[in-house]
């Protein structure tokens, strides 16, 4: 991945060792290094500096927040008449 891609929220595998951790913030210092403040898991908030060598080992998990408003109305509808219809014998 590249380092442009860091965003606040966005979850990073390769910072801490087997975690996945939250951008809190991204500061750039010139294009070839940025300052990382991420949390972990635990809730430890922590700095980190990285240059364009660190880009091999991150990986971006999840761009942005992890949940959104954007999925198909029509297609919940469906699915939520479907688990209705399917519960349906326990109220006859």
């Amino acid at each position: 991945m590249k380092l442009e891609q860091l965003q606040t929220n966005a979850a990073i595998r390769g910072i801490v060792p087997d975690t996945l951790v939250s951008v809190v913030n991204v500061q750039w210092f010139g294009s070839e290094a940025l300052e990382l403040t991420y949390k972990t898991a635990a809730g430890k908030v922590a700095n980190e500096l990285l240059y364009r060598h660190d880009e091999p080992r991150l990986e971006l998990v999840e761009q942005g927040r992890p949940w959104s408003f954007d999925g198909d109305g029509a297609l919940f509808r469906l699915v939520s008449e479907a688990q209705r219809i399917r519960l349906a014998h326990l109220f006859d």
